[in-house]
Formats: structure tokens, C-alpha cells, sequence
């Protein structure tokens, strides 16, 4: 391997392990350093929190993954990339971007305003507007539900950073014409938890036919088992009928047993048709953009306080606003008493 490659490995090394919260030392050139690494990345090398780091084969660092006392060697020869592939997993994959700057509405803002959104219980003044750079995430996630079958879909939701809102935007990868931009930027704002519930109501959508599918396999088979332990008991009745002096607590105690195996076998279906749903995020795209901010007082009783809704120039229109409750993004919207937050129409009601 020539000396640019090993380089690479090894800033690659350093990067990558100093993310992971380590302490690196391994100068340029040289072909050992050293690294102190907090607990969980330690166990994902499976290696000591302080470990020797090598660029060559013959060194220590080259010993077996199954070795807990090796180091790490940075060397394709080696087993480098299997080991380092858990501590990957732990980093979030990120890209930072810009977008060109698009052309901006001019003008009042007031009739886009008043034709996009329904105000349901204040009165909204629409004041100026101005340019902002605002940031999008768009987030990729891994959404799965797992049952007696397996349903996963990779699901792409955009969040405004600054109103927390779903935006319909297009997808970063294919649609949009980007420019990278700096990667050393602060840490993108906590649009997660936003981006997070946004997709579990797509999912839920999306999910709708197999979820449905397997509720009526569950219903099927919960008739097969109750028609078949009916059955078991009208052939019981049956043979009593013909006997001169039926015991009545023996036919109570078999009536007992068929009930409780029944009770098993729909238990042991709920089990077996259980869902487990898992949402994971895959990769974060963080995309700065030129759009309009647009200043609403709104007015709600005694109380008043200044929004901010977004006009997009992809889109060419406004974005919904953020349901204080429960996240949800809408065009229609009632406020607070006190507070004047947003609801959404169900939130209100």
C-alpha cells in the first residue's frame, strides 16, 4: 500500500475515532500513535480504552478482532475495516449544502398569506417581509415494522430548522441543484424529534394495507381456533346426551380445560402477530437556503405575540406552521388563549 493511501488511513483513523469522543495521537508520518477512547467506542472495537494505534501489518495492532487486547491497524491488509465497521455505524452520516440564491417574492405578503392560511379563532396582521437564510434538514430514516412478516421503507422527511414544520420539499439527491458548504458549520438545531413524528405519521399511513392485512389473518385464525374448541364442545354435549347419568362436575372440568386451551392458543396468536415498529435515522442532509420570513401579529383576546411564517421560492408558496401540541405541520390553525401558540385543528377542538 503506497504512502497516500496509508495517509489517508490514517487521518481517516484519526477523524473517525476523535468523533467518537477519543483522544487521538498520531502525528503525519509517523507509524504508531496512541488513543484513549470513552467506554462505548472501546467495546464496539472490542478493544482497551486505551489503545495502540499502527499503520503496520506486523505490529500489534494487526492481532485478531477476537483478541481484546489488540490494537487497531490502519492497513487494508488487516482486518481494519470489519473491526471499525460497529463504531461507523454509531456516526451519524451528515452532508452539508447551500442552494443557490432563487428568486424572492416581492411585495405585500398579505393576500399569499390570507388565500394559504386559516386563521380559526384570531385575527392575524401580515406585516413585512424579508430575506433570512434558513436551514433544511432533510432526514433519512429506516422505518420498519416487524410482525409474523417484515415491512421497512426508508422514508425522507424535510424539517424547517427554524419553525420546526414538515415542508414538502424535493428530494436533495435527485432535484436540487446544491453547492457544498461548510462542513465545520455548529451542529445542525434539534429538528429530530419534529422530523421523527412526521415520519411515524407517514409510516402509519404507508404501513396502513399491511397492518390491516395482518389484523385479518389474526381475526381469521382467532375464528379457526374459537370454531375449532366449539366444536370440541358440542361433540362433548353431543355424547352426553346419550349417557344415562352424566357427571356434572367431570363435564364442568373438561369445559374448564377446552376453555383454558382455548385462552392459550389466542394468546400464543396475539404473540405470534404482535408488532414491533423501529424508526432509525440513516443520513442528515443539512441545506441553507435564501427564503422569505414573513413577521404576523396575531392577535388572540387580551393577548398578542409575533409569528413568523416562511415563504419558499422551491415551492413557490408559504410553509404550514407547527402545531405547539402535537408537531403536526397545517395551514389551518387556532392559537392559545395566553401563550398564542399554534394548534392544529384537532388539538383545538
Amino acid at each position: 500500500m503506497n504512502d497516500a493511501v496509508q495517509e489517508r488511513l490514517r487521518q481517516f483513523t484519526e477523524l473517525l475515532l476523535t468523533q467518537a469522543g477519543g483522544a487521538v495521537e498520531w502525528p503525519a508520518g509517523s507509524d504508531e500513535g496512541l488513543s484513549v477512547l470513552p467506554p462505548g467506542a472501546a467495546f464496539a472495537l472490542y478493544c482497551p480504552e486505551t489503545v495502540n494505534l499502527s499503520c503496520r501489518p506486523d505490529s500489534g495492532g494487526a492481532a485478531p478482532a477476537s483478541v481484546p487486547e489488540a490494537g487497531l491497524c490502519a492497513n487494508l491488509a488487516t482486518d481494519f475495516l470489519e473491526r471499525v465497521a460497529p463504531l461507523l455505524e454509531m456516526q451519524p452520516r451528515i452532508g452539508v449544502f447551500r442552494i443557490p440564491e432563487l428568486y424572492l417574492k416581492q411585495g405585500s405578503m398579505a393576500e399569499a398569506v390570507a388565500r394559504a392560511f386559516t386563521w380559526l379563532n384570531a385575527k392575524v396582521v401580515v406585516g413585512d417581509a424579508r430575506p433570512v437564510d434558513v436551514e433544511y434538514h432533510t432526514w433519512y430514516l429506516h422505518g420498519s415494522i416487524l410482525s409474523e412478516e417484515r415491512w421497512e421503507e426508508v422514508i425522507r422527511v424535510t424539517v424547517n430548522s427554524a419553525s420546526g414544520s414538515a415542508v414538502a420539499f424535493p428530494d436533495p439527491v435527485t432535484a436540487l441543484d446544491l453547492v457544498e458548504a461548510d462542513e465545520r458549520k455548529p451542529r445542525a438545531a434539534g429538528s429530530y424529534h419534529a422530523a421523527a413524528a412526521e415520519a411515524t405519521r407517514l409510516m402509519q399511513g404507508r404501513a396502513s394495507a399491511f397492518v390491516a392485512r395482518l389484523e385479518s389473518r389474526l381475526e381469521r385464525d382467532r375464528k379457526r381456533v374459537r370454531d375449532y374448541y366449539s366444536a370440541l364442545l358440542r361433540e362433548d354435549k353431543t355424547r352426553k346426551r346419550h349417557r344415562q347419568q352424566p357427571d356434572e362436575e367431570q363435564e364442568r372440568s373438561k369445559r374448564r380445560a377446552v376453555e383454558l386451551e382455548l385462552g392459550r392458543k389466542l394468546a400464543e396468536l396475539d404473540e405470534r402477530f404482535a408488532i414491533t415498529a423501529e424508526l432509525r435515522p440513516l443520513v442528515l442532509v443539512r441545506i441553507t437556503a435564501q427564503v422569505l420570513a414573513v413577521r404576523c401579529e396575531v392577535y388572540r383576546k387580551q393577548a398578542r405575540k409575533a409569528r413568523t411564517v416562511y415563504w419558499n421560492p422551491l415551492l413557490k408558496e408559504l410553509e404550514p406552521i407547527r402545531c405547539s401540541v402535537c408537531g403536526s405541520s397545517t395551514f389551518s390553525a387556532a392559537f392559545t388563549n395566553e401563550g398564542v401558540d399554534p394548534l392544529c385543528p384537532a388539538c383545538a377542538s
